[in-house]
C-alpha cells in the first residue's frame, strides 16, 4: 500500500495565508513588497509578500490553487519535504516582481509561487514522461505568454511575479537533474 499524502505542509501554507491577510491587516503597508522600501533594506519583504493579498477573493483563489496542486500533483508532494521548494520559488517571484515590473507599486500574493510550484511539479512529472506535467507546463507557456502579449488585459495580474516562479522551477528541476545524472 502506498504511503499517504501529507496534509501538514499544505494545512500550514493555508493558515500561514489566512493569518497573513486577516490578522496581520494592521501591518500589510510594511509586509507588502513595495520597491522603494525593499530598496531601502526592507528585504523580509520578498517573503511577507507571499503571504499577504490584496483582497479576500485574491486569497480564496490562491487557496484553492494550493488545494489543486496538491491533488493534481500527490506524487510530487508525498512528504513535507516535498516542500522546499515553497522558499526558494517564493522568493524568486517576488524578485522578478520586484525587479522587473514596470507598474506594480506594491506585490502581495502566492499566485507567483504557485506558478512555481505547478511548473515545478510538472516538470517533474514530464521528465518521467507522465501526461499530466506536460500538459500543465504547456498551460502555463502558454498563460505567461497570453500575459505578456496582451499586456491590458492583465494589468492588475502580477506577470514577472508569475515569471519568476516559473524561471526557478525550471532552475531547480534542472539542477535536481544535473544532480542524479552527475551521481
Amino acid at each position: 500500500m502506498a504511503a499517504k499524502q501529507s496534509l501538514f505542509v499544505p494545512i500550514g501554507i493555508s493558515v500561514l495565508l489566512i493569518v497573513g491577510y486577516y490578522l496581520l491587516a494592521p501591518w500589510h503597508p510594511q509586509l507588502m513588497l513595495q520597491a522603494p522600501q525593499f530598496y531601502q533594506g526592507a528585504w523580509w519583504q520578498l517573503v511577507t509578500a507571499q503571504l499577504l493579498h490584496h483582497n479576500p477573493p485574491h486569497l480564496w483563489f490562491n487557496l484553492a490553487g494550493l488545494w489543486i496542486l496538491w491533488l493534481l500533483f500527490p506524487q510530487q508532494f508525498r512528504r513535507n519535504q516535498d516542500w522546499w521548494v515553497v522558499l526558494p520559488i517564493g522568493i524568486a517571484s517576488s524578485l522578478f516582481e520586484v525587479l522587473l515590473s514596470p507598474v506594480s507599486l506594491t506585490y502581495a500574493g502566492f499566485s507567483g509561487a504557485l506558478y512555481g510550484l505547478y511548473f515545478y511539479a510538472a516538470g517533474k512529472d514530464a521528465v518521467n514522461k507522465q501526461w499530466i506535467g506536460m500538459l500543465v507546463m504547456v498551460g502555463l507557456a502558454l498563460k505567461l505568454g497570453w500575459d505578456f502579449m496582451y499586456p491590458s488585459e492583465t494589468v492588475q495580474l502580477a506577470v514577472f511575479a508569475h515569471l519568476g516562479g516559473v524561471v526557478a522551477a525550471m532552475v531547480l528541476i534542472l539542477l535536481e537533474q544535473y544532480r542524479q545524472h552527475s551521481a
